[in-house]
């Protein structure tokens, strides 16, 4: 009985072990966590961890997407996946030993570190079929690797942490407590600044050879990757403190973040602009001073013909940038241009003042692959279109003596409130003159341009077949353009057959004299249909007119 009591005794604890042992492995992700969240806050670490950093390694891999082949570097305990297509499949897990190599049965070593992701498939492949003579071989990339990288300089906490490869330098950082920072005071509260340099973070190699320099702030602030790159096998990141005063970049005048900003390795006046928060609607771009240390000051315009190259030209130590603000501070308004222009994007304008020339000249001028008569102007919707557009049917078919015929039908309308007060077309032939169409032409906030390769369309609806867009033909006749459409239904009146010019809007009776433009609207509306019973009225209605005029002749 003692036995057996003694027995039953060890087997509950045993039991209970068990279930505590389960409920720690379930909270361990969320411990991880926990802990995470308080990286970045060294006094909660010295108390949890009495000063020493934990190394937090949860095993897991996060991707930004499809590894690159060419850019990622393998290395020792990387797993990849071989498959034998041929003779028969066949799948080969493997891992990448400490030697830099993988060992393949019947096959060999193959040595695969150091080199890029497909550099490495296509050793492995080409052995393979080699030794072995068989068909299709896919090497792929199972796993990544995790290895050890070193954060030291100016990081909360420095240390060795471990990380995948597919790790950025950002991370390294993060998980070493963030930039080292200093207390400050500012209105009663208690904030920080950060003590470390953000744009010149060091990047060394196990051999002791600088890789290169990480720029976080360019990374935060504009979203370019490559300031962030990947981390390497035993990696060193140093942070250093921050810039001199010598080595600071002033950025002034019309940019969203005015200041001095730390100097970066292969600066140029496209990136610290960028990193300053860009320019702003009343900035000037082509009235921007660069000023050196020793006096010589360079003016840029970054819209002219060279505004590529100006972008791109070298930022020194010590250098301040003046951005100038526009002469005229109503140029609060602003139009976009699309399509085959030089320089496409958005321009600022005076509303009602500035001309679609003066826009197209500082986009550099259309290019000549542009089809010149088929610009459209896509202009912002106007008070109360509805009525107005109600009023301009109603006007169009008391012209026509078309009443209820051209009110009544939505094809017309919705074509009307397209061309008429939303879009127009353009011709943009010898546009840079000042006699030219769009010389005559103010544009309005919120205008949009688009200037396309190939001509616009011709629309063909109403009381016809295949209503839709039949292509243009220069001086093609109101039959071709019917008969693209599948001709005229048995409703449709061709002899009133109407277009809507799509230059102005106006709506004209077909007449063969009349060109048919690119963008331009033909509309076939239906015959007036009449009953045996209209008919009879009619009839009785001239008869007793007759009798009534004979009446008064007598």
């Amino acid at each position: 009985m003692t036995k057996l009591y003694r027995s039953l005794r060890c087997f509950g604890v045993w039991f209970c072990g068990l279930a505590l042992l389960s409920g720690h492995l379930s909270g361990h992700a969320q411990t991880i966590s926990q802990v995470q969240q308080l990286v970045g806050r060294q006094g909660e670490l010295e108390k949890l961890f009495g000063g020493q950093t934990p190394t937090l390694v949860t095993g897991e891999a996060f991707f930004e997407g499809a590894v690159d082949a060419d850019a990622y570097i393998v290395g020792p305990g990387d797993r990849l996946s071989i498959v034998f297509w041929q003779p028969t499949f066949n799948e080969y897990p493997t891992l990448v030993n400490g030697d830099g190599d993988v060992v393949i049965p019947y096959v060999g070593v193959v040595h695969v570190a150091d080199l890029t992701l497909r550099a490495a498939k296509e050793a492995i492949s080409g052995e393979v079929s080699r030794t072995m003579r068989v068909g299709r071989v896919t090497v792929s990339l199972s796993e990544p690797r995790r290895f050890r990288v070193h954060v030291t300089g100016m990081v909360t906490v420095p240390g060795t942490y471990i990380l995948s490869a597919t790790s950025r330098v950002a991370d390294a950082i993060t998980l070493a407590g963030g930039l080292k920072r200093r207390p400050t005071f500012a209105v009663g509260d208690t904030t920080s600044e950060i003590e470390a340099s953000q744009r010149g973070i060091e990047l060394w190699d196990r051999s002791g050879e600088r890789l290169g320099y990480a720029d976080l702030l360019l990374f935060e602030r504009c979203g370019r990757v490559a300031a962030n790159p990947y981390l390497r096998d035993g990696e060193t990141i140093y942070v250093p403190s921050p810039a001199e005063a010598n080595r600071q970049v002033g950025v002034f005048g019309e940019i969203q973040r005015s200041g001095l900003y730390e100097w970066a390795n292969g600066e140029r006046l496209e990136t610290i602009l960028a990193v300053a928060g860009g320019l702003t609607m009343l900035a000037d771009s082509s009235s921007i001073r660069i000023g050196g240390r020793d006096g010589s000051e360079i003016a840029v315009d970054l819209r002219g013909e060279s505004g590529r190259a100006a972008r791109m030209r070298d930022i020194r130590p010590g250098d301040r940038i003046y951005v100038g603000g526009s002469p005229d501070t109503s140029r609060l308004g602003s139009v976009t241009i699309r399509g085959e222009v030089a320089r496409p994007g958005g321009y600022p304008i005076v509303e009602g003042e500035t001309t679609l020339r003066e826009v197209l000249l500082a986009a550099g001028g259309v290019l000549p692959t542009a089809e010149v008569n088929s610009a459209r102007l896509i202009r912002s919707e106007v008070a109360d279109p509805v009525e107005r557009e109600r009023d301009r049917v109603l006007a169009a078919a008391l012209r026509f003596n078309q009443l209820p015929m051209l009110a009544a039908d939505p094809q017309l309308a919705a074509e009307f409130s397209r061309w008429a007060y939303r879009t127009v077309v353009v011709d943009l032939t010898n546009a840079s003159d000042e006699t030219s169409a769009a010389a005559q032409i103010r544009l309005r906030d919120g205008d949009r341009l688009e200037v396309p390769q190939g001509p616009l369309g011709v629309r063909v609806i109403g009381s016809v077949n295949h209503a839709g867009e039949v292509e243009w033909q220069p001086g093609a006749k109101l039959a071709h353009y019917l008969s693209e459409a599948g001709g005229i239904n048995r409703g449709g009146w061709k002899g009133t057959t109407l277009v809507l010019k799509a230059r102005n809007g106006s709506l004209i009776r077909y007449q063969s004299s009349l060109a048919i433009d690119p963008g331009d609207v033909i509309f076939v509306p239906l015959k007036p249909q009449a009953t045996t019973w209209t008919l009879i009225k009619d009839a009785v209605a001239v008869t007793a007119q007759v009798a009534t005029v004979i009446l008064i002749v007598q």
